[in-house]
């Protein structure tokens, strides 16, 4: 009989370990391809009287560049991290981002403008979300809001949001806050964008 207990309690026990290390698979996942859709520009604050002096070299073709590049240089990365097949769905993202004008640049910081704020509550993105111009009928999508760059502090944030391709159901929506850096306006705040693709494993 002591025998027996000290069997289950070892079978219990390893039980529980391998329990522990399987993490049951987040139901984004369950989708077989993900359809990158953008970097959404469109509600964007910059922040700070330095960066943003021309804004007729950002509005629209320096917010067409950043997504060029995140094409270029980073969707075989998040394809890695969420392991999965990345389609792309961003025909519609250069017209969208057109709606992003230079009254969305703060010249003076003020208590509301810190990368710690938000100016986008959770209907904003929704609506946002609607309006995409999609070519993908169902599944699950993928896109990066940015919320603001905030030079004085040399920061940003950007919301990751997956949503149903198919109903426009927002299906998670995290807010997260990197470092700019590098040489140059283009790689400066594009370093920002590096930093969140970076912790898309957490999906998985």
């Amino acid at each position: 009989m002591k025998n027996l207990l000290i069997t289950v309690c070892v079978f219990s026990l390893a039980s529980g370990i391998l329990g522990a290390e399987k993490k049951p698979q987040s139901p984004l996942m369950k989708a077989g391809t993900v359809a990158w859709v953008g970097l959404d520009y469109s509600m964007v604050r910059m922040v700070g009287p330095e960066d943003f002096r021309k804004p007729g070299a950002i509005f629209p073709a320096m917010l067409d560049n950043w997504n060029v590049l995140f094409v270029q240089e980073r969707i075989g990365r998040i394809g890695g991290a969420l392991g999965k097949k990345m389609v792309l769905d961003t025909a519609g993202m250069s017209a969208h981002n057109r709606q992003a004008t230079a009254k969305q640049i703060i010249p003076s910081a003020g208590p509301e403008d810190s990368v710690e704020k938000t100016h986008l509550s959770d209907s904003d993105i929704a609506k946002a979300v609607r309006s995409y111009q999609l070519e993908t009928r169902d599944g699950l999508a993928l896109v990066f809001i940015v919320d603001r760059l905030v030079k004085p502090s040399q920061n940003g944030a950007v919301y990751v949001v997956f949503f149903d391709a198919k109903t426009r159901e927002v299906l998670t929506c995290d807010r997260h806050i990197g470092r700019a850096g590098g040489g140059g306006f283009r790689n400066y705040w594009f370093r920002l964008i590096k930093e969140v693709d970076e912790t898309l494993k957490r999906y998985r």
